[in-house]
């Protein structure tokens, strides 16, 4: 599965379109829209549906939601007739992340990021549409491309 001219969404971009009393909602939503509905060729992971569904049941979230709604919007984002890829991991993932962690000296729960940012590395995407460039930065020698949202890019200059 060749991902090349697809855009990488990080779990930020589909929390914020999830939620209206979010700041990033203006700019997220019609982002996920297009990738849901093909505009844009949009891919992410397991491991993103994992964390939206996480944000989502956290009972420290702002307006935490039921198991039930969180699994409902996750099922939304990538069930048909989404057009939103769920890139598959493999042990080739698992090799690559490990690398990629100890090459930048990760730690902790920065591992998910290495995990996130060597899937999409194997299936040759390279653009990242992201709210935490802090942790995509580091990829970016890797051949990663921080490319949005719109209200990210003046951070990274």
């Amino acid at each position: 599965m060749d991902l090349s001219d697809y855009v990488f969404f990080d779990a930020g971009l589909f929390i914020g379109a999830l939620f209206k009393d979010d700041a990033r909602y203006a700019e997220a939503r019609p982002l996920v829209e297009s990738g849901r509905n093909g505009d844009l060729k949009v891919c992410t992971t397991t491991g993103i549906l994992s964390e939206i569904y996480a944000a989502l049941t956290w009972t420290g979230a702002p307006f935490p939601r039921t198991p039930e709604d969180a699994a409902t919007a996750v099922r939304l984002l990538i069930e048909a007739p989404s057009q939103i890829k769920v890139i598959p991991e493999d042990s080739g993932v698992g090799l690559k992340m490990v690398e990629l962690a100890e090459k930048h000296r990760l730690k902790a729960r920065r591992i998910h990021d290495a995990r996130h940012a060597a899937t999409v590395i194997l299936k040759g995407v390279s653009h990242v549409y992201t709210y935490d460039t802090d942790d995509w930065k580091a990829f970016m020698p890797d051949g990663l491309i921080i490319v949005g949202p719109n209200s990210v890019l003046s951070k990274l200059k």
